[in-house]
């Protein structure tokens, strides 16, 4: 029986888990949690960090010598390096840790874009509050902090002023071992998703969305998502300059292998790359959102890539057109009075699912929610399929609309 070690073992590496069983392989999987949510379905675990990869490195040589590991992954999680350095020790399929490493942390990545020529917001990178004012008055107010090394928004905050700087330092500091972090011009724009796939060198982009940010400011300073909608409503003209500009930030960044996402906003002067990283994305896109659009499983087809299996090119093509809609669940900060409509929603046709999040699974009256520091505390979600892309939308949104959590 061959053996995958997937990196990461909580709720959003649960789908690779489960698929990777489905297959039939001994999962071996690390997560920093003893009580990560993977452990029950795993094979074999190890709790490491994810993002400890000498740690992790050392642990699957140790399981190696006696229980080879034919491949390694992750999905949803900054561990891009820590997979790479795994596979390079383990002369295993993967990505140059360099490679991982400049498509993982903000500074680098942001100085490689620059590097290359590569359309991105202005930057600086700062360390403390008199080095933040400068690079802040260079770019000009407003600016977006951003942590090097978090990823679902953790720490990204608007800054409209120089007053507000001190306290989004604090913020920052307060979630990253990093002592630099990064100063961003702030850009308006429409955002969206790309993901793909690097194979034998090429870059192959199975999925765009339009993200949809109508709640983006709802809890300021930080930045709120309301999920996706597919297909775009780009015209074909500017998604071929979007696809241009994401292949030219692969290469720059030099991944020639496994999988791609990136996250661009548009604006009067064309697109412009935001992130771009060597990982499978998390909220549903990759394994959910996506392939229902479009029929294309990209989890899978990573999945087999870092086994060493040869990837039919075909299995990259749309198989259909499907209008699709991502939306979250925001309810009023305050302790829970009452929770009603999740049993009606989820009879409803077209509905995927709607769930509460892996923070909320316990959600019940007298709990208290606070307001959003990021998007991994967001309190439900609902995904859902219909013929249009305009029908999917107003499913979605009626959807949230019946899901009442009152709150005082």
């Amino acid at each position: 029986m061959k053996r995958i070690l997937i990196i990461g073992a909580g709720p959003n590496q649960l789908p690779a888990i489960q698929l990777a069983k489905s297959k039939g392989y001994s999962v071996l999987a690390t997560d920093y949690d003893p009580d990560a949510v993977g452990f029950a379905e795993a094979d074999v675990y190890g709790v490491v960090s994810t993002r400890d990869v000498e740690a992790t490195v050392e642990y699957a040589k140790e399981i190696h010598k006696t229980s080879p590991i034919s491949g390694v992954m992750t999905m949803a999680s900054e561990s891009a390096v820590t997979v790479a350095g795994v596979a390079k020790a383990l002369g295993l399929p993967g990505v140059d840790p360099k490679a991982a490493f400049k498509a993982t942390n903000k500074i680098a990545r942001q100085q490689c874009f620059k590097e290359n020529y590569i359309p991105s917001p202005l930057f600086a990178k700062a360390q403390g509050i008199d080095d933040t004012i400068k690079a802040a008055h260079d770019i000009g107010f407003p600016v977006v902090l951003k942590p090097s090394d978090s990823a679902g928004s953790r720490g990204v905050q608007l800054v409209k002023s120089q007053e507000q700087l001190a306290e989004a330092i604090t913020e920052i500091k307060s979630i990253t071992k990093d002592s630099f972090f990064l100063i961003e011009e702030y850009l308006e724009g429409s955002e969206h998703s790309i993901e793909g796939v690097v194979i034998d060198g090429n870059v192959h982009w199975t999925a765009f969305s339009d993200r949809n940010y109508d709640k983006k400011h709802l809890y300021f300073p930080f930045f709120m998502e309301d999920g996706d909608t597919l297909p775009s409503t780009i015209s074909p003209h500017m998604l071929q300059k979007v696809k241009g500009v994401s292949t030219k930030a692969v290469k720059a960044l030099g991944i020639d292998f496994g999988p791609v996402k990136g996250d661009i906003l548009i604006d009067k002067n064309g697109p412009k790359m935001i992130e771009m990283a060597a990982r499978l994305s998390g909220d549903y896109f990759c394994y959910e959102t996506a392939p229902l659009h479009n029929g294309i499983n990209l989890l899978e087809i990573v999945m087999d890539q870092a086994m060493g299996l040869p990837i039919d090119l075909k299995r990259l093509q749309p198989k259909y057109e499907r209008g699709v809609a991502l939306r979250y669940v925001w309810p009023s900060p305050g302790k829970i009075v009452s929770i009603s409509g999740p049993e009606k929603v989820r009879m409803k046709d077209g509905v995927r699912f709607f769930k509460f999040e892996p923070k909320w699974k316990d959600i019940r009256v007298g709990v208290e929610i606070l307001p959003a520091k990021s998007m991994g505390e967001r309190v439900g979600a609902v995904l859902v399929a219909a013929n249009t892309r305009e029908e999917a939308i107003q499913l979605a949104e009626n959807c949230v609309k019946e899901i009442v959590i009152v709150t005082e």
